[in-house]
């Protein structure tokens, strides 16, 4: 309960995200608990009844008891039950009604069969099915891999999926598939099958959950223009993300290293760690409530996009790197088990991390709709150097060219040009570069015209 000289303090703060002030208790008291509910869907508040948005006091405001159990009745309406306290208090010698309502625990809450959330200094019904989902999404409520999968029947589960799972959990229990599953806590608590089971352990993934794929694309050059491959990856989780982890790999260059007699490094020009770590928080992450949308693996000759749908929650944006949450945390747990993630909050960072190391440009995210990551390519270093040695290997073509020219006028001060490209076996162009870079240096000039002239050696 709040006292006379915080209510005081709100009253001169007006109105606003945590305070709502009524002249008077409405005639429809249905209107002060969808206000109730909106601060509860919020981060709570106060409702002073019997004052004003201009601080001024309702003279003899009072609630009766009748009135009183008709505004108790309207709040108990809404679902899940709220923590709201309504008591009078005075405030310098006026009566008001104070209605302090806690924000919620389990949210959404529902009033009047709609959900009612508070913006600034006024309550919005929300009427989006996407806006609703955002509250439930908010408040880790509402989790696609948590719902119960009706279709799903237990000989649906793909024994191969359950051995590959087991093998890179490093699972040894001889368990039946379906204690293997149970123990793994993907059940409901009255032991229906969530949708991670079929997502994790079926086929069916991607086929009744349409949505549930990695599309990967190539394209020809830096724009989404010219397509060179295209694949669609389905199944498992795990068989998704190793599919499309191998798909990845087949179009990016590799250098293979020697030192010695240790093993062969091989240098990627992505580095395979930022890749599978974006690859696994699109999976992990993804809105598959979303079923317009798949994961989309985008390969160009300077970058690698990975996208998903689902951007950021808002408390996620605010410590963007730093603190996250995954929409799906039995997918994500199963993942850890896998030893592909590791705990929330860590994969942007690792990312970071691993470029860094590896000397490759940092990662680009868009987090707005879709979360696009983006890595950019860098050239292995065994091309950088033969693109170095290339330029060093014409600079010694010149040279020798041009020696071998000056050897030859030297020998011959009456040779032509087409005699010098003859002789060389170069064409007229890239003489007429010799000779002019020698004419340039000053160890020959030409004596005469081109016809009946000759050469006079300098600078031999």
């Amino acid at each position: 309960m709040i006292d006379e000289i915080k209510a005081q303090e709100l009253i001169a703060q007006g109105e606003g995200q945590h305070v709502e002030l009524k002249q008077e208790v409405p005639s429809k008291v249905r209107e002060l608990s969808e206000e109730v509910c909106a601060l509860a869907n919020a981060t709570g508040g106060y409702i002073l009844l019997g004052v004003d948005n201009d601080g001024k006091f309702t003279e003899g405001f009072t609630i009766g008891n009748s009135k009183r159990s008709a505004l108790r009745d309207s709040v108990d309406q809404i679902e899940p039950q709220v923590d709201c306290e309504i008591y009078p208090l005075n405030v310098t010698g006026h009566e008001i009604w104070v209605m302090e309502v806690k924000e919620g625990e389990d949210k959404p809450y529902f009033c009047s069969g709609a959900v009612h959330i508070r913006r600034g200094a006024n309550s919005q019904k929300l009427r989006k099915p996407a806006d609703v989902r955002k509250i439930f999404d908010d408040a880790g409520k509402l989790n696609f891999d948590m719902g119960v999968c009706s279709w799903f029947k237990w000989e649906d589960v793909s024994e191969e999926a359950v051995r590959d799972f087991k093998r890179q959990a490093g699972i040894t229990s001889e368990a039946s598939s379906k204690e293997l599953i149970t123990n793994l806590g993907l059940l409901t608590e009255k032991g229906e099958i969530t949708n991670a089971v079929p997502m994790l352990f079926s086929d069916a993934c991607g086929k009744r959950f349409i949505n549930a794929i990695i599309h990967c694309v190539r394209f020809k050059g830096t724009e989404n223009v010219h397509i060179i491959d295209s694949k669609t990856f389905e199944g498992p989780l795990l068989s998704q993300y190793n599919n499309a982890t191998a798909w990845i790999k087949q179009y990016l260059a590799v250098e293979y290293v020697m030192h010695g007699f240790d093993p062969r490094q091989e240098i990627w020009e992505l580095p395979l760690d930022a890749i599978k770590e974006a690859l696994t928080n699109a999976l992990c992450h993804r809105d598959y409530f979303d079923s317009g949308a798949k994961i989309m693996v985008q390969l160009y000759d300077d970058r690698l996009e990975i996208s998903n749908p689902g951007g950021l929650l808002p408390y996620v944006a605010a410590d963007f790197g730093h603190r996250s949450r995954s929409r799906n945390p039995l997918i994500f747990r199963m993942f850890t088990r896998m030893h592909l993630v590791e705990s929330v909050g860590t994969g942007i960072p690792r990312i970071a991390r691993i470029l860094s190391d590896d000397g490759f440009p940092p990662a680009e995210y868009k987090t707005e709709g879709f979360f696009t990551t983006t890595l950019w390519k860098k050239k292995p270093s065994s091309t950088e150097q033969a693109e170095e040695n290339k330029e060093k290997n014409q600079e010694k073509s010149k040279e020798k060219t041009e020696e071998k020219v000056l050897r030859l006028i030297t020998a011959d001060p009456r040779i032509t040009t087409a005699e010098l490209a003859a002789e060389c076996g170069l064409n007229d162009n890239t003489i007429y570069k010799a000779v002019r870079k020698l004419r340039e240096s000053g160890r020959i000039q030409r004596k005469g015209g081109d016809k009946g002239g000759e050469w006079i050696v300098l600078k031999p």
